[in-house]
C-alpha cells in the first residue's frame, strides 16, 4: 500500500462514452453543468475547499472554486487563494537546479560530495558515487528513514547541518536512510533528498534556496509564490490545511488568522548548510492561477511572453523518462509511480493503475500533506491538463476503484471528462500558434 505519510498523489481515469460534439471554447468560460458536477464531488467527498483548473490547447478553459480557505476567518477559496502544494514543489526545485546546469555550474553526473563539501556515500556501497541525476529521479538509494522526521522537527531550533542526517556518524542518521540497493539502479520515492538538491543550489549560487527561486523563477514569471511563507505578500490569502478529527476540523498547517507567518531563515544561517529548512520537497506556497503560469512555461519549452526560465534543452531533460518500472527496479507505491523524469512524474496509462484521461499522456506531479491533496498534470503534446487542490476532507483519502489514484481524484476526473472530451479529441495547435 502507498504510505500516506510522506506523499502525494492525485487522480485519474475514465473511458470515453459517446459525447455529443459541442463548440470548443478558446478562452476560459463559465460552465454551469461542470460547476454543478464538481459541486457534487465537493459535497460527496465532504471537502473543506476545492480548486479545479482545466487546461485545453494550452489555455485555462475553466476555473472552479468551492468551499472555505480558513475556518476562523471564513475566507472562501477563490483564484487568489495560496496553497502549500506539497510535492508539486519538487518540479520547481528541479527547475532551479536545471537553471544552474544550463550555466555549467553543476554537472548532473558528478559526485554530489564535490558540491556539498562533505562525503555522501551509501554505507554498503561506498565505491558508488551519488549524483544529481540520481537525486532528481529518485534513484540515489536514499530513503526517508526514521531519522528524517526527528531531523525535520529540530533542524531550525538546533540550527542543524544537513550532513547530520546523511553521514553514518551524524546525530540524526539511522540505518534505514539507505535502501538495500546500490545507487543508480532502483527507484525509491523520497523527500529528504530534495534537501540535498536545495543545499547544492545554495552552495553553487551563494543564495538561500528561497531567495534563488524568487530571483530566478517567481519574480520573472510575476508569481506571488514563495518557499519562505514569511515572504508571502498577501498572507491573508493563505489556505489553512485541515484534517477532520473527533467531529471537528483541526488546522494542521498555515493557520495564520491570529499571527503572522515566521521566517524559516534564522540569522546565523549560511547558504548550503541545510536547504531542507525551506521545504524544497513540499513547502511551496502558490495559487492555482500561478501554477497554471508555471505549467504554461513548461509546455512552452521554458518561455512565456519572451520571459525564459529554462531552455528548450533543459525542459527536454526534465521531461525525459529517466526511470521506468520493469518489474523489479523500484517501489511503485501500488502501481502509482511507474515512470519518472527530473522532478516530473510520468503517467504510463497502465490499466487500473496510473492514468487520468486514457487518451492523454500526462506528466506533472501530485502532492499530499497535512490534509491537502493536489495535482498538476498535462500532456505536453496536446497541451491539455488540469490542476486540482483540496485543503481538507472529512473523509479519509481512500484508493479509487479504477486506478491507483484516490477516489476523490477519480471523481474530479470523471466529472471533468465530458467538458474536456472535445479537447481530448482535437488535434493540438501547431507550434507557430502558441
Amino acid at each position: 500500500m502507498r504510505i500516506l505519510a510522506f506523499l502525494l498523489i492525485i487522480t485519474n481515469l475514465l473511458s470515453c462514452t459517446g459525447t455529443q460534439k459541442k463548440q470548443i471554447p478558446s478562452e476560459k468560460t463559465d460552465n454551469p453543468a461542470l460547476t454543478k458536477a464538481l459541486d457534487s464531488v465537493f459535497r460527496k467527498n465532504e471537502l473543506l475547499g476545492l480548486s479545479v483548473t482545466l487546461i485545453g490547447n494550452g489555455k485555462p478553459v475553466y476555473e472552479g472554486y468551492f468551499g472555505t480557505a480558513n475556518i476562523t476567518t471564513q475566507k472562501p477559496i477563490d483564484k487568489s487563494t495560496i496553497f502549500r502544494i506539497a510535492s508539486i514543489s519538487k518540479t520547481f526545485t528541479a527547475t532551479a537546479l536545471m537553471q544552474l546546469e544550463e550555466k555549467g555550474l553543476v554537472d548532473l553526473h558528478t559526485d554530489v560530495s564535490d558540491y556539498l563539501g562533505w562525503e555522501l556515500k551509501h554505507p554498503e556501497f561506498p565505491e558508488k558515487i551519488i549524483t544529481l541525476h540520481q537525486l532528481l529521479s529518485h534513484q540515489s538509494s536514499i530513503r526517508d528513514g526514521e531519522g528524517y522526521a526527528r531531523f525535520s522537527s529540530e533542524m531550525i531550533s538546533e540550527k542543524l547541518d544537513i550532513k547530520e542526517l546523511f553521514q553514518p556518524e551524524g546525530a540524526y542518521f539511522t540505518p534505514d536512510m539507505f535502501a538495500a540497493h546500490e545507487p543508480g539502479n532502483y527507484f525509491s520515492y523520497t523527500n529528504c533528498t530534495w534537501g540535498l538538491i536545495a543545499s547544492i543550489i545554495e552552495k553553487v549560487s551563494g543564495l538561500t534556496f528561497d531567495e534563488y527561486c524568487r530571483k530566478n523563477i517567481f519574480n520573472p514569471l510575476n508569481m506571488k509564490a514563495d518557499f519562505n511563507v514569511a515572504r508571502i505578500t498577501e498572507p491573508e490569502n493563505l489556505a489553512a490545511l485541515y484534517r477532520y478529527k473527533d467531529g471537528a476540523w483541526e488546522a494542521q498547517a498555515d493557520e495564520y488568522s491570529e499571527k503572522s507567518p515566521e521566517s524559516r531563515l534564522y540569522p546565523e544561517y549560511s547558504p548550503g548548510k541545510n536547504g531542507l529548512i525551506f521545504g524544497p520537497q513540499g513547502s511551496l506556497r502558490i495559487s492555482a492561477p500561478d501554477l497554471y503560469t508555471f505549467t504554461q512555461a513548461i509546455m512552452n519549452e521554458g518561455e512565456i511572453d519572451s520571459v525564459s526560465v529554462l531552455t528548450k534543452e533543459s525542459v527536454g531533460k526534465m521531461m525525459q523518462t529517466h526511470w521506468r518500472y520493469t518489474g523489479d527496479n523500484g517501489d511503485t507505491w501500488d502501481n502509482f509511480f511507474m515512470a519518472y523524469g527530473y522532478g516530473i512524474h510520468h503517467l504510463t496509462n497502465t490499466e487500473s493503475a496510473d492514468f487520468i484521461y486514457p487518451t492523454e499522456n500526462m506528466s506533472g506531479h501530485p502532492g499530499i500533506a497535512y490534509g491537502l491533496l493536489s495535482d498538476l498534470y498535462f500532456d505536453p503534446e496536446t497541451r491539455n491538463g488540469l490542476i486540482f487542490i483540496t485543503n481538507g476532507s472529512k473523509q479519509s483519502f481512500e484508493y479509487g476503484k479504477k486506478s491507483s489514484f484516490y477516489q476523490v481524484e477519480e471523481d474530479v476526473f470523471q466529472s471533468t471528462l465530458p467538458f474536456m472530451s472535445d479537447f481530448l479529441n482535437k488535434q493540438p495547435e501547431t507550434e507557430g500558434s502558441r
